[in-house]
C-alpha cells in the first residue's frame, strides 16, 4: 500500500514537473530569442472601430469613455461603439457621454441590446454587425490605453497575415494592497514568459479580451466571437491561428489596468479564466492535434496553453496526497530507492522560482529591490494559490464535464495607488456557499498535519503543510469578511 501511494505521488510530481520544464523553455525563448515583427508606416490610416463592451461599469464608465477620445487618431478615421449591457446607472452615464461626444464631432455610438445573450461574445459580436472599421480594438472598462495606442499598434498589421496585435498590461493599481503586488505575479510572468516565450518561438499565443486590435477579416474568417466558454478571446485565438493567421504580442506597448481589489473579485476572476481554458480544451485541442498547418512545437506548446489551468487539479493531489505520503515513507527502509527522487523532484520548485523571477525582475523598476524582495513575494503568491486550489480545480472539472455557468464580471472601482475605502459597498456581497465548508475541511486538514509534523519534526512537510494552511485560511477568512461584515 505504502508503494502505491507513493506511485501516485510520483505520477503527480512528474506531471508538475514536464509542466515546470515547458515553462522553463518559454523562458528560455523568452531571454534569448527577438520577438521581431515587421511593421511600417501606413500610406494611409486605416479605419479602425474601437468597441468597448460593459456590464453594469458605474466607476469606471466615464472614465473609460473619456480616455478613448484621447486616443491620437484622426476622428474621421475612427468610430467607438459603447457596448452596454448594464442595468444599472451605467447606462445614463455612458448615454450623457456619448451624447457629449457626438456633439464634439466623434463618431462615437451607445449600443444596448434587448438581452445579455452570449455576454461579452454576444455583445461583441451584436458590434460586429454595424461596425466600419478594417480593425477592431476592444478596451474592458477597467483599462485605461495611452493616446499613443493605435498609432503604435496599427504598424504591425502591415503584414497582412497579422490577424491581432496584442500589448502588454500594466496595473494602476498594483500597489494598492499586498493582494494586487501578489497578483501582479502571474500577470507579469504571463505577459513575459508566456505570451513573449511562446511568440519568439512561433507558438500560438493568446488575445487577452482586451488592449489589443483584431483584424476584422481575421475574426470573420475563425467563425466569429462564440459564447460557448467562459474564456471566449482564447477560444477565438486558437481558431483564428489553425486557421492560419499570425499574432503579434508587442511588449512595448503597455495598456494601464485596474487589478481586483478584493480576494473573492480575484476568486471570481481566475474561476472564470481557469474553467474557461478547460472549456477550450473541450473544444479546441482536438483539432489542434489534428491540424497539420502548426510545428510540432507549437502543437506541443499550444496543448499547454490551454491545459495551463489543470495544474490546479495537480496542487489538489498533492494536498490531499500529503499525509497519506508521509505515513508511506514513515514505513519505507532508511535505504529505500524512493528517497533518490526526492531531489529530482526539488527542480521543479526551483524551474518555477526561475520561469516567475524571470519575467518579474525584468519589468520591475528596481531591478535591485525586485530581485532582494522577490523571493518573499514568490512565497506568497504560492500560498495564495494553494488557498484558491480548491475552488480553481472545482471550475477546471465543471470546464471539462461540460457544466455551463454565468459570466460574472470582475468589479472594478476606480482606484488606483490611493486606498480609498468603501467603494466596493454598492456591489453585491459575496455569499457563504458549500464551497466554504469544503475550503474549511481542507484547512482543517493542513492544521492536523501541521501539528503532527511539529511532533514528528518533519520539517520538509511542515512547510509544505503550513503553507496550504495559511492559504486556505486566509481564502475562508476573507470570505467570511466579504459575506458578513461588509455591509
Amino acid at each position: 500500500m505504502a508503494y502505491l501511494v507513493i506511485a501516485i505521488y510520483v505520477i503527480i510530481s512528474t506531471l508538475l514537473l514536464i509542466y515546470s520544464l515547458v515553462e522553463f523553455s518559454l523562458l528560455l525563448n523568452f531571454l534569448f530569442r527577438k520577438n521581431v515583427h515587421e511593421q511600417k508606416e501606413w500610406e494611409e490610416l486605416p479605419y479602425v472601430t474601437i468597441q468597448l463592451p460593459m456590464y453594469n461599469e458605474s466607476y469606471v464608465v466615464e472614465r473609460l469613455i473619456d480616455r478613448i477620445v484621447e486616443l491620437d487618431y484622426p476622428k474621421d478615421k475612427l468610430e467607438i461603439q459603447v457596448l452596454d449591457d448594464s442595468t444599472d446607472d451605467t447606462v445614463e452615464k455612458a448615454k450623457a457621454k456619448v451624447e457629449y461626444y457626438q456633439q464634439q464631432g466623434f463618431d462615437i455610438q451607445y449600443i444596448q441590446r434587448d438581452n445579455r445573450v452570449g455576454f461579452k461574445a454576444g455583445a461583441l459580436d451584436y458590434g460586429l454587425n454595424t461596425a466600419k472599421g478594417e480593425f477592431i480594438a476592444i478596451f474592458d472598462a477597467d483599462f485605461l490605453p495611452t493616446a499613443s495606442f493605435l498609432m503604435e499598434a496599427i504598424p504591425y498589421f502591415s503584414n497582412e497575415k497579422i490577424g491581432v496585435v496584442q500589448s502588454r498590461w500594466t496595473y494602476l493599481n498594483e500597489n494598492y494592497s499586498f493582494l494586487t503586488r501578489l497578483q501582479t505575479v502571474i500577470l507579469n510572468t504571463h505577459f513575459s514568459v508566456e505570451q513573449g516565450g511562446r511568440n519568439a518561438s512561433g507558438a500560438y499565443i493568446n488575445f487577452n479580451g482586451t488592449a489589443g486590435i483584431w483584424r476584422t477579416a481575421c475574426i470573420a474568417d475563425a467563425g466569429g466571437w462564440e459564447a460557448d466558454t467562459l474564456t471566449e478571446d482564447l477560444d477565438l485565438s486558437f481558431r483564428a491561428q489553425m486557421r492560419g493567421w499570425k499574432f503579434a504580442y508587442v511588449s512595448e506597448i503597455e495598456s494601464p489596468s485596474e487589478l481586483p481589489l478584493t480576494l473573492p473579485a480575484y476568486r471570481v476572476q481566475q474561476f472564470r479564466w481557469s474553467k474557461g481554458a478547460a472549456e477550450c480544451v473541450r473544444k479546441n485541442v482536438r483539432a489542434l492535434i489534428k491540424d497539420k498547418r502548426p510545428s510540432f512545437w507549437a502543437k506541443l506548446i499550444g496543448s499547454f496553453h490551454l491545459l495551463n489551468s489543470s495544474v490546479y487539479l495537480i496542487v489538489v493531489a498533492f494536498i490531499l496526497l500529503s499525509f497519506p505520503v508521509t505515513l508511506a515513507i514513515e514505513r519505507l527502509p532508511a535505504d529505500s530507492w524512493v528517497y533518490y527522487l526526492f531531489p529530482v523532484f526539488l527542480c521543479t520548485n526551483v524551474l518555477l522560482l526561475l520561469v516567475f523571477a524571470g519575467g518579474n525582475i525584468t519589468f520591475a523598476k528596481n531591478k535591485v529591490w525586485g530581485t532582494i524582495t522577490f523571493p518573499f513575494i514568490f512565497i506568497s503568491f504560492l500560498v495564495l494559490n494553494m488557498g484558491m486550489s480548491v475552488y480553481m480545480a472545482l471550475g477546471v472539472i465543471e470546464g471539462y464535464i461540460g457544466k455551463k455557468s454565468e459570466f460574472i464580471r470582475t468589479p472594478k472601482f476606480n482606484i488606483t495607488a490611493e486606498k480609498t475605502r468603501g467603494e466596493h459597498k454598492k456591489y453585491k456581497r459575496i455569499q457563504i456557499t458549500p464551497l466554504l465548508l469544503l475550503e474549511s475541511l481542507f484547512m482543517g486538514y493542513g492544521i492536523f498535519q501541521v501539528v503532527y509534523h511539529l511532533n514528528h519534526q518533519n520539517i520538509p512537510m511542515l512547510l509544505f503543510t503550513g503553507a496550504f494552511t495559511i492559504g486556505f485560511l486566509y481564502n475562508v477568512s476573507a470570505t467570511v469578511y466579504h459575506s458578513v461584515f461588509s455591509k
